[in-house]
């Protein structure tokens, strides 16, 4: 009981109240804590986290191969995805490169062209002139993910060069290396994959939209009219419609906003059916005036909802998320909240 529940509690609530209060407390030490030290705490806890929440999938992605659980095929893909990642992460760098110097004399260019077609460099006098300003080891500018690979350009340049050395990148700065296994990896496999379930989201969105789009009350219809507002000002059709046309779907909106309120139908087609013909005959009256005022532009209400509603709303939905975690906060630091500790 001491070292699963009063332990963990005791750090949490020291810790907890160290941090709040080191932002009123003017005190060096405190500060660099507050500061310094507890970010470079979370960051370690962080990582242990992130590392059993990696094992725990490996776990729970062999245990359903072996069990041969509902569609545990694609359980093998996980692991053989999550495996190729550590390989290539952690254990092998895949980022060869040439280094060369002393080149032999009157062989620049020839040099320089192999080097140029290696690159895919369509001016070889680029790569002459930095073999000759280079005063020490030149880098060539192509990372290889195997050694064999980068043996083969060596080949090519050992008649005409002195010193040639194959090199790797430092580990760690590999995986965002051109050309290094990890970064082949990210962007030929994940990259796509990534793609492709955000194509697939759309029509879920699409779905999603049309079932929440429906009106059945006034916080529905609300969604609708706005949503379409949004949509059409985002796209450059909407700055295509006619300000006629903006004015009937004013009207149709406001027909749909009031229809929860109204139960007579006659009353409603009354409505919408008045203030279109208002408008055809304000249009008549202006001569269809291609320069409407903003309140009949699809792009400045989408702005105008955008912009006030939409961030109202944003702000409103951040204070209370804001009030939430000072919530919690103070009862995971008064001991109150044990959740952490599988209570």
């Amino acid at each position: 009981m001491l070292l699963k529940r009063h332990i963990p509690l005791l750090i949490v609530i020291v810790v907890g109240l160290i941090t709040l209060f080191g932002h009123f407390i003017a005190h060096e030490g405190v500060n660099n804590f507050v500061k310094n030290v507890s970010t470079e705490w979370f960051d370690i806890i962080a990582s242990f986290a992130i590392f059993l929440g990696a094992l725990n999938m490996m776990k729970l992605h062999i245990k359903k191969i072996f069990n041969k659980r509902r569609n545990w095929q694609y359980s093998i893909l996980a692991v053989f995805g999550f495996s190729f990642a550590i390989f290539a992460g952690f254990l092998y760098r895949g980022a060869y490169y040439l280094s060369i110097s002393d080149v032999n004399a009157g062989k620049t260019s020839i040099v320089s062209n192999i080097i140029a077609e290696e690159i895919n460099e369509s001016n070889p006098l680029i790569i002459q002139h930095k073999l000759i300003s280079s005063k020490n080891d030149y880098k060539i500018d192509k990372i290889y993910i195997t050694k064999e690979s980068s043996i083969l350009l060596k080949d090519k340049l050992d008649p005409f060069v002195e010193n040639i050395k194959i090199k790797s990148i430092d580990w760690g700065s590999h995986v965002q290396t051109e050309g290094s296994l990890f970064y082949w990896m990210f962007f030929q496999i994940l990259n796509p994959l990534s793609a492709t379930m955000f194509a697939l989201l759309a029509f879920f969105v699409a779905s999603a939209s049309y079932r929440a789009f429906r009106i059945r009350n006034f916080e529905a219809t609300l969604l609708l009219v706005s949503g379409i507002i949004l949509m059409l000002g985002r796209v450059p059709i909407g700055d295509l419609i006619p300000w006629w046309m903006v004015s009937i779907m004013i009207v149709f909106g406001i027909g749909a906003i009031s229809a929860p309120f109204l139960n007579e139908r006659k009353t409603l087609f009354g409505i919408v059916g008045g203030g279109i013909l208002a408008f055809i005959v304000f249009g008549i009256l202006m001569g269809w005036n291609q320069n409407p005022p903003e309140l009949l532009s699809i792009p400045s209400i989408q702005s105008w909802i955008f912009d006030y509603p939409t961030a109202a709303g944003s702000r409103a939905l951040m204070i209370g998320i804001g009030l939430g975690v000072i919530g919690t906060s103070f009862r995971i630091i008064l001991g109150i909240e044990r959740s952490f500790l599988g209570e």
